[in-house]
């Protein structure tokens, strides 16, 4: 017999915020609103629908967090190629987890990081805002 504690829902939460930021924050440095409008159709870094998968279990929902967070420090700091080993293994445990992260760390060389694209990205959070 196994016993396994489920995710809290905070947890939940957690993985939902940190989602939303990729989507706003990190996928605009690298890529264009047509290539991130194809991530969200094909679902990646969506949380799977089934409850069963290892994501909703206490161990893999902080397994998740953690990795989502690694990812998102080490795209956001402008770092080299050495710490594209702890990038692609933090991919893998998404992927036991259940969470659909189809890239690896060639995917965001700093050659393609812009801040054009955040500046005029759908998906980015908006830098203020005017009350009509």
């Amino acid at each position: 017999m196994k016993v396994v504690v489920a995710a809290t829902e905070e947890q939940e939460e957690k993985l939902d915020e940190l989602i939303k930021y990729f989507y706003s924050s990190v996928f605009p440095q690298y890529f264009d609103d047509k290539e991130i409008a194809e991530f969200l159709h094909l679902k990646i870094l969506h949380l799977p629908n089934q409850t069963d998968e290892p994501i909703y279990t206490l161990d893999g929902a902080f397994r998740a967090i953690c990795s989502i967070e690694v990812i998102i420090s080490i795209l956001e700091s402008d770092i080299d190629n050495k710490y594209s080993i702890i990038f692609n293994k933090n991919v893998e445990i998404l992927k036991e987890a259940g969470v659909f992260f189809p890239f690896s760390y060639c995917n965001f060389t700093s050659g393609k990081r812009t801040n054009a694209n955040v500046i005029f990205s759908l998906y980015s959070n908006a830098t203020n805002q005017f009350l009509m």
